[in-house]
């Protein structure tokens, strides 16, 4: 199991190479440098001041997680989501790649730490992660989908303990019943 607690990483379960396997590490560092291809042409084909900074910072990240013994692709993943700087700098031309990218990041992003919005559950209850800090810019206060009023419990910062109690991000496409996607309450109308 994977344990994150004040930005320490504990691996006490995978090798490393066990942890680059199950988290297709090996597969999203050879679409990024594929990436960095296509990125570097259009960068030599345009002159455009937006693709040579993006060029510029995708090309240090990409060297900066590849260095690191547990790497971090929190900015890849917020480069990659749908409709952010990956889509606006290559448009068209690098959508496939980069949904195969966010998808692989998404996946690593969703397991390593709460975030905005997502679905989940601990002890046979389910709930979302509201999109407001716990404190400092951590997330982690957790709405449930109970009949109660503001049924609110913070796990800011201990993710690694959220999940040693049995929790888990679920499947986004899950349905409430009490609730609706960011925490309302659903109306009875």
């Amino acid at each position: 199991m994977l344990e994150k607690s004040t930005n320490k990483i504990s691996i006490d379960r995978l090798s490393k190479i066990d942890y680059w396997k199950r988290w297709r590490l090996f597969e999203l560092f050879a679409y990024l440098r594929e990436a960095k291809q296509l990125l570097e042409r259009k960068a030599a084909t345009i002159s455009n001041n937006d693709v040579d900074t993006f060029k510029e910072l995708f090309v240090e990240e990409l060297g900066d997680v590849g260095g690191e013994n547990v790497p971090d692709f929190t900015r890849i993943w917020e480069w990659f989501t749908p409709n952010k700087k990956w889509d606006e700098v290559m448009g068209d031309e690098g959508k496939e790649i980069g949904q195969v990218i966010f998808n692989i990041a998404d996946q690593w992003k969703r397991n390593w730490d709460f975030y905005p919005k997502a679905k989940v559950s601990c002890q046979g209850e389910f709930g979302v992660v509201l999109d407001k800090p716990s404190f400092g810019d951590t997330y982690g206060i957790i709405c449930w989908d109970t009949e109660k009023e503001n049924d609110l419990e913070d796990w800011g910062g201990l993710f690694g303990s959220f999940q040693s109690s049995g929790g888990q991000i679920i499947d986004q496409d899950h349905q409430f019943v009490f609730i609706n996607d960011d925490g309302s309450k659903k109306s009875n109308g």
